[in-house]
């Protein structure tokens, strides 16, 4: 039984300089090379040249040779059929002529090599965002033959220290697992090769950007519980303002994040404050509410003559101003427990997701 071909794939990264989480696509530059043995191929193996190396001479290093062949060769060469899954595109750079080139050792063995720019789609899942990880798979197999005409084997797996472009991800690649080196298509199984890129987002720039302005301006909308009721302008301004920082805010991230099916783990945290602030504002509304009513059953009173002790009045008067008094400093210990609270649910469930997300961390839990 004549056994498949093999396939070899090196993906040499030198950069990745974009994620997009609008279209779901990564664009990497990288050399990407091929290898394969041709049996028919008539190599000469006349190396007494001077300076070549001598292909009995087990210890060379450089045995077998790699010998360049001009491209026009290709029109003659047999090529594998590759194909990348989940292509969006893929460009070959170019100076005075097309960057590439077709060696051929010894052994038979054909190398051909490319300089790209590839951009694949990955799906992406943005409901922990800005806590996301996004794990992608890159793909490479044959579109006609299957695993038992054409196998795919990885040269090697990318090294993340090559990306130098400041993204907003911290990026690792790991070895495919054993399940995605083979797919069915059209009633067929093909061999597939390549590795995983895990896109890890950087949280410094949301943490500083959007949840440390948005708590502190929870904390702040509690100095209105100090503040007298009867200051209107003051308290209504205090807590009026910072309402609409936060709905600004809001707005802000909903334009400025990655669609998601539902809401995103930032939105919540902004909504929750939101709600916090819009929770002392009806607190407050309600003891302008009952300050009307006070100030209307007064305003009666008078109207009908009533000639009341004024000591009897005043007293009254300060104790329901108590009253209203003992009401803050209540919510003024309840808020900051419930906020508490909230950020020990909140916090634990975005971290327990993330780690879920994690592969590493999968993989130490499996």
């Amino acid at each position: 039984m004549k056994q498949a071909t093999v396939v070899t794939i090196g993906v040499d990264i030198k950069d990745i300089p974009k994620v997009s989480d609008k279209d779901f696509s990564i664009t990497m530059n990288a050399y990407f090379n091929v290898k394969w043995r041709d049996p028919r191929l008539l190599v000469s193996k006349d190396y007494s040249k001077e300076g070549e190396p001598d292909p009995d001479d087990p210890s060379d290093p450089s045995n077998p040779s790699l010998t360049a062949i001009n491209l026009h060769i290709l029109k003659s060469l047999w090529l594998p059929d590759v194909e990348i899954l989940n292509l969006k595109s893929f460009e070959t750079h170019s100076v005075l002529s097309k960057l590439e080139g077709i060696w051929i050792d010894s052994n038979l063995e054909v190398m051909y090599a490319l300089a790209t720019r590839i951009t694949f789609i990955c799906p992406m899942r943005f409901n922990s965002f800005p806590m996301d990880i996004q794990v992608c798979k890159f793909q490479v197999g044959s579109f006609n033959y299957d695993m038992s005409k054409m196998s795919f084997r990885n040269e090697f797996v990318p090294d993340e220290t090559s990306i130098k472009s400041i993204l907003d991800y911290q990026i690792t690649f790991n070895p495919l697992k054993d399940s995605d080196t083979h797919y069915m298509a059209i009633g067929m199984n093909y061999s597939a090769t390549g590795f995983e890129l895990v896109l890890t987002r950087k949280m410094s720039f949301y943490v500083v950007t959007y949840y440390l302005p948005s708590g502190l301006f929870v904390i702040v909308s509690w100095i209105s519980f100090l503040v007298n009721p009867e200051i209107i302008p003051g308290r209504m301004t205090l807590l009026v303002t910072i309402f609409l920082v936060l709905i600004n805010i809001h707005n802000t991230i909903q334009t400025n994040s990655p669609k998601a099916e539902g809401l995103t783990a930032i939105e919540c945290w902004v909504i929750a404050c939101i709600i916090f602030v819009f929770g002392a504002l009806l607190e407050y509304t309600v003891i302008l509410l009952k300050l009307k009513i006070r100030k209307l059953k007064n305003h009666h009173n008078n109207f009908n003559g009533s000639n009341k002790n004024c000591s009897t009045k005043m007293m009254r008067s300060s104790n329901r101003a108590d009253k209203f008094t003992q009401t803050d400093l209540i919510f003024l210990c309840v808020f900051p427990v419930l906020f508490l609270i909230f950020n020990i649910f909140y916090w634990t469930a975005v971290f327990w997701k993330r780690s879920l997300s994690d592969p590493l961390d999968r993989s130490i839990l499996d």
